[in-house]
């Protein structure tokens, strides 16, 4: 990698110091380093939310990036290499959660005892981002962890002629991405017509854009099903907020029904 590459993804907003401070001992402890914000919005303590960003956010970066993700940070703090890229976070269940299988390697940064973790991102993660972009191996970061917390992220449940499909994120114009990619939808279509049942309202089509024009839901809140960029159904109200206008946030089920 020509230019070192450090992306932070926290919980921290734009009105503290927080980045600031990361930031700069980034640039003072790596000379030429590229800081990317990825966001600084997850939802406060959210894992799942952090895992989504991760997921669908990080990878596109060239090997050799190291990617800074605190929330919900305590011990045990992880180095994880994934994709030939580095996380620095802690085990939460992020990492496993969002990389599975593809985790090639992982190591357990080393808190002194009695050492107060205090803002680890700055204290524990900066200094190990460095010796990660000049060449040092994970097995000199720490010991290997006996197993990683991973969490169960339901995407969709079958019951009957039904689907329960979760909201897995909700984006910052309040649009909703769900659980269940376009292939799954497909996959259990088979071809069939279907109903997606939000709140009062039914959706029986997917939409090209959030522009589309022609719209059999309530045209008062121009509901609409489309393709998110990242392979997952999303539903989105055009000119406005999902979250605002039908009250569904994360976690919450939205109802699927296919016809013969």
């Amino acid at each position: 990698m020509k230019m070192p590459i450090v992306t932070l993804t926290t919980d921290w907003g734009n009105q503290s110091f927080f980045t600031g401070m990361v930031k700069g001992a980034l640039c003072s402890a790596v000379e030429g380093v590229q800081v990317v914000d990825i966001t600084h919005h997850v939802d406060p303590f959210s894992v799942m939310s952090a895992t989504f960003v991760v997921k669908h956010a990080c990878l596109g970066f060239p090997a050799g990036t190291v990617h800074i993700i605190d929330v919900a940070t305590q011990p045990p703090l992880l180095a994880v290499k994934a994709r030939g890229q580095y996380f620095l976070c802690c085990d939460n269940g992020v990492p496993a959660t969002a990389f599975g299988d593809e985790i090639e390697d992982a190591a357990v940064i080393p808190v002194p005892d009695g050492s107060p973790l205090g803002f680890a991102a700055h204290t524990f993660f900066v200094p190990v981002a460095q010796r990660l972009l000049a060449g040092a191996p994970l097995s000199d970061i720490g010991p290997r962890p006996e197993s990683l917390v991973r969490r169960t992220m339901t995407g969709w449940l079958r019951s009957g002629d039904e689907y329960r499909v979760v909201i897995h994120y909700i984006d910052s114009y309040g649009n909703a991405y769900l659980g269940m990619t376009y292939h799954e939808f497909e996959q259990e279509r088979q071809g069939r017509r279907f109903e997606m049942i939000v709140r009062e309202q039914r959706i029986n089509e997917i939409m090209d854009s959030y522009y589309q024009q022609h719209a059999t839901a309530d045209p008062r809140r121009k509901l609409r099903l489309i393709v998110s960029a990242t392979g997952l159904l999303e539903l989105a109200v055009k000119e406005s907020s999902f979250v605002q206008l039908i009250g569904l946030r994360t976690n919450d089920a939205v109802i699927l029904k296919f016809k013969d």
